[in-house]
């Protein structure tokens, strides 16, 4: 109960994805990467807490673009929108599995907060190209068309679907979720219950496939047996500076 309000930060460089020479163009920008809300609790206090903590520290560092990777519901609802609206910077986001158990709800709130939801469609903001994925799982994803000699960063919720699209494409970089660093793990080593197909390849971390790199962030939230427990998977926001 303690680690899931144990909120940290995770700094990233371009070097982390295999980047040396940072374009000009790029240069001091800050990019800031959150996902897996999932703060739908029965008590209005916990959603009041988690979600007023994360926009708080979130402004405070001042970003240049917010992304959002999705699962901004657990079950149903909006209410999270109306922190999440707070947040100073622009905000892209894509969506997640859990985001359509009420799909409406999550469309409406994201238009309402002024998050650019990005569905199998891209957008240019500080000269770099956001590339947005549906979710495989429980939506229709299709990737848009791509210039390589852009500056890519691909969002996509479930990082099995970055193993599908790095086996056709290049991505400068690739930011995905999901899987909440394994939720509860055997200290942070492994996780005994992971929905995907490669095992424990993306549970948490940087992870090459082919030329590309994707960070799986443990995201913020999530339940077990109704509970918001985690174990040796500390919720934490995603720091890039370019």
């Amino acid at each position: 109960l303690f680690e899931y309000h144990w909120l940290s930060h995770k700094n990233l460089k371009l070097t982390d994805f295999g980047i040396e020479d940072v374009p000009q163009s790029l240069q001091g920008k800050r990019i800031i990467y959150v996902s897996d809300f999932q703060f739908d609790h029965t008590k209005r206090g916990f959603l009041h807490h988690a979600a007023g903590n994360l926009v708080q520290k979130i402004n405070d560092l001042n970003p240049d673009v917010v992304l959002l990777g999705g699962d901004y519901i657990h079950h149903k609802g909006k209410s999270v929108f109306k922190y999440l609206n707070n947040i100073k910077a622009k905000k892209i986001g894509i969506l997640g599995n859990h985001d359509y158990f009420d799909i409406e709800s999550v469309i409406e709130g994201c238009k309402e907060a002024n998050i650019k939801l990005l569905i199998n469609e891209s957008i240019t903001l500080h000269n770099i190209n956001f590339i947005g994925v549906d979710n495989s799982r429980m939506g229709s994803p299709n990737l848009p068309n791509i210039d390589e000699d852009n500056f890519n960063i691909l969002l996509v919720h479930d990082p099995d679907d970055f193993e599908t699209l790095s086996n056709k494409h290049h991505f400068d970089m690739t930011l995905s979720g999901h899987l909440h660093g394994g939720q509860i793990t055997f200290f942070g080593k492994y996780a005994p219950i992971l929905p995907s197909r490669y095992k424990q390849k993306y549970r948490y971390g940087l992870v090459k496939n082919n030329t590309s790199i994707v960070y799986v962030t443990s995201g913020l939230g999530g339940f077990v047996f109704g509970l918001p427990i985690r174990f040796f998977a500390k919720p934490e926001i995603v720091v890039i500076d370019l």
